[in-house]
């Protein structure tokens, strides 16, 4: 069927007309929210897609489970220490979100979709908006998991669960802040670094570089005469959120035991500005992005 308008032909090719509500600005926020959260842990996607969440999640809970049997069979006398498992998980959730986050910033670019995704009503923030929330709340969960099976595990493990639950009350408040100022910080800096390039390879490595040179700088300034541990240790994001997690659950290193840290909230606000920051750059960079 076709017809013809001011000499125009249009032609009807059977399509079904959209009949359905129009949720506006919200709803294309859920949308594009919900389809990243879903990308992050390639669900919908090929088997290969799922590679890295998987690893990492079990690269993280293992050593929780290793930690906890041992502390079980020795009946309590090998104390959990939740600061060292966290130092070594750091680096495993930058790689989670180095692999991960460039699938929904990089992705986009690289097929050249964002014309069909900025319609009227997707704004550019809207879409930066919504693609840095999903990476934000899939780290939240990764970062979760291995500090919410250490704490229900020290729990089940206790001679006395009901005692252990009372006096285990004060450690919720850390886990839950711990890990949500992580996935804040990596989730942040590793969206605005996914959003700068359109090749999924180079978003990688550069959120992984970002991470291993801001190590390194804080290394060399840890040898400069005059630079103190506590200026150098805030050069480096992962180093923060490790003394942060000492902290938190008042355990200590032997630095910490040379020398008195800074207190909590510098660690918090360092924490917060790094993730404002880095959402500020993601906005910048997809306003700036050629559709």
């Amino acid at each position: 069927m076709s017809t013809v308008v001011n000499d125009t032909t249009i032609h009807d090719l059977g399509y079904q007309r959209y009949e359905g509500a129009r949720e506006g600005v919200r709803g294309a926020w859920r949308v594009l929210f919900a389809q990243g959260f879903r990308a992050m842990f390639g669900i919908g996607r090929p088997l290969k897609s799922k590679a890295v969440p998987a690893f990492v999640l079990a690269a993280t809970m293992l050593p929780c489970l290793a930690t906890l049997a041992a502390s079980s069979a020795t009946r309590g006398q090998l104390p959990i220490m939740y600061g060292n498992l966290i130092e070594s998980q750091l680096i495993l959730f930058v790689l989670f979100a180095a692999a991960q986050a460039p699938e929904l910033l990089s992705h986009d670019q690289q097929h050249r979709v964002l014309p069909l995704i900025l319609t009227r009503d997707v704004t550019r923030d809207v879409y930066a908006s919504a693609r840095r929330a999903a990476v934000w709340c899939a780290l939240l969960v990764v970062c979760t998991a291995p500090l919410l099976l250490l704490y229900i595990g020290e729990i089940g493990i206790a001679v006395d669960p009901a005692a252990a639950f009372t006096k285990m009350g004060t450690k919720a408040g850390p886990v839950l802040m711990q890990a949500t100022l992580t996935a804040w910080v990596i989730g942040a800096i590793g969206a605005a670094m996914a959003s700068m390039t359109a090749r999924r390879a180079y978003a990688t490595a550069s959120v992984i570089g970002l991470f291993l040179v801001a190590t390194a700088v804080s290394i060399g300034l840890d040898d400069l005469a005059g630079v103190s541990a506590d200026v150098s240790g805030f050069v480096d994001p992962l180093r923060s959120l490790h003394k942060m997690s000492l902290i938190l659950f008042g355990e200590k290193n032997r630095a910490m035991d040379l020398a008195a840290p800074p207190p909590l909230r510098m660690f918090v606000a360092l924490a917060l500005a790094l993730g404002a920051v880095g959402a500020i750059a993601t906005c910048w960079r997809v306003r700036r992005v050629r559709v």
